[in-house]
């Protein structure tokens, strides 16, 4: 079951983070400074729109407990106010993408750098709203089992993405920053058509006919659990990127050519995150609908399902960054000198050696969120990144002075401790059954309904 729902997921994750690989791919093309700009406004994209993405993700618990107790109409009103919810955030956030680049000054990246920057985060902010109103689809789908809608619009958006950004941004140009914009213009338009791709899915589809709301207008008390719920997640999540995002700012105080080898090692590690993230969206929905019956026995096999594919995965991934390390990176900058290609190799072995910890904290970050665990966790980011991982990365490389990879072996403490942590949530959630039961027993779906208790 983990394994027929989370597919689907796979492939669309995979094939939305091809939005970004060929983002890279292009930017690599137009020379290191514009990957390095590039690289330096796909990050701070990158940051609010997972951070966003933790607030859509705030609907998960509720909508897949909605479907798990048979609460059909409610499922579906939850989505038509999660859109809403979307829509009004997303205009904050995509204002706030404008203003970014005056952090980048103030942190003191060099100036010719922020310009080239701004010329492809102005536009690329425009694609904030869309990636949210996507998201909301995305998990509603996932809950409702129809992932392959999520697949088939992920997959035929993002080839259509490939061919334009590559033939737009490619073009001859008379200067390689219009070849930047050309970039974040295909990236908004790709944005947009999958956004009304799968809500048209979602719409017309008979898959979709027995969830389907009416449409209604913005009501409070249909967001306040999503808002209750997504706020922790997307602090949870903005935490943990917050630690990439770092790096990469940290990366390019030390130059242009480290922040390109580290943009390289970043994406493969990106890529690889996809499957582990998909596991656990697949697992949140599961534990969910567990919940939702009932299902003590659910819960459990849901989550240590997932568990055991997702090391599994990890572990072979890691294997296959090391062992393609050199060939990666001269993928990726073709044109690079031999030490940038050296060091992006150095950065994929160690980023090969925190795939375990960062495939079991995406699946562990999805098992709790689909029992609406998501305040806790919050913690174990700020132990992992804000106290340990991060200062150990910042102190060793700008105060002693040491190589570049200790701020990616910063990531590797950060992850590690993460992911441990919620293994041992997870195991307290499974021992304590009455606690478990207490749990379901109480959860309100809507409109007055109780979830059955779990049996004995």
């Amino acid at each position: 079951m983990l394994l027929r729902l989370a597919g689907p997921l796979v492939v669309a994750q995979l094939a939305q983070m091809a939005m970004g690989v060929v983002g890279t791919l292009v930017a690599g093309r137009l020379g290191v400074r514009m990957l390095a700009a590039q690289a330096l406004g796909a990050t701070v994209f990158v940051f609010a729109i997972i951070t966003a993405f933790g607030l859509m993700a705030g609907a998960d618990p509720h909508v897949a407990r909605a479907m798990g107790a048979g609460a059909f109409d409610r499922a579906g009103r939850l989505f038509r106010q999660g859109l809403w919810l979307a829509v009004v955030a997303s205009v904050v956030i995509t204002v706030g993408l404008w203003g970014a680049p005056w952090l980048l000054v103030a942190m003191g990246q060099e100036a010719a750098l922020i310009r080239d920057t701004r010329a492809y985060l102005d536009i690329a902010a425009l694609g904030m709203a869309p990636a949210m109103v996507y998201a909301m689809g995305r998990s509603f789908a996932s809950a409702a089992g129809q992932t392959k809608a999520v697949m088939v619009v992920a997959i035929v958006g993002n080839v259509l993405h490939a061919v334009v950004a590559f033939a737009w941004a490619l073009a001859p140009a008379d200067d390689p920053t219009d070849g930047l914009r050309r970039l974040a213009w295909a990236t908004v338009v790709c944005r947009v058509g999958m956004a009304v791709a799968l809500l048209a899915w979602i719409e017309k589809a008979a898959g979709f006919r027995h969830v389907r709301a009416p449409w209604s207008r913005p009501r409070l008390a249909d967001m306040l659990p999503i808002l209750r719920s997504g706020l922790p997640l997307a602090l949870q999540y903005g935490l943990e990127v917050t630690g990439f995002v770092l790096t990469t700012l940290w990366m390019g105080l030390l130059g242009a050519d480290t922040l390109a080898a580290h943009e390289v090692a970043l994406s493969t590690a990106a890529i690889a995150f996809q499957i582990p993230f998909a596991l656990g969206t697949a697992a949140a929905m599961r534990t969910g609908h567990a919940v939702g019956r009932g299902d003590a026995g659910g819960i459990r096999r849901a989550g240590w399902a997932a568990f055991g594919v997702g090391t599994a995965y990890a572990v072979l991934s890691g294997l296959a960054m090391l062992a393609g390390g050199g060939w990666i990176a001269h993928a990726f900058l073709p044109q690079a000198p031999g030490h940038v290609l050296a060091l992006a190799s150095h950065f994929l072995a160690i980023g090969a050696a925190f795939q375990l910890a960062d495939g079991i904290q995406a699946i562990g970050f999805g098992v709790l969120r689909g029992l609406d665990d998501t305040r806790l966790p919050v913690v174990f980011n700020v132990l992992g990144f804000a106290l340990l991982g991060m200062p150990l990365g910042y102190v060793t490389v700008f105060v002693l002075g040491q190589h570049a990879d200790r701020l990616w072996w910063g990531l590797s403490l950060a992850l590690g401790v993460v992911a441990v942590a919620l293994v041992l949530r997870f195991a307290w959630w499974c021992k304590n059954v009455g606690r478990v039961r207490g749990f379901v027993a109480q959860a309100q779906v809507g409109d007055g309904a109780v979830v059955p208790a779990m049996p004995a």
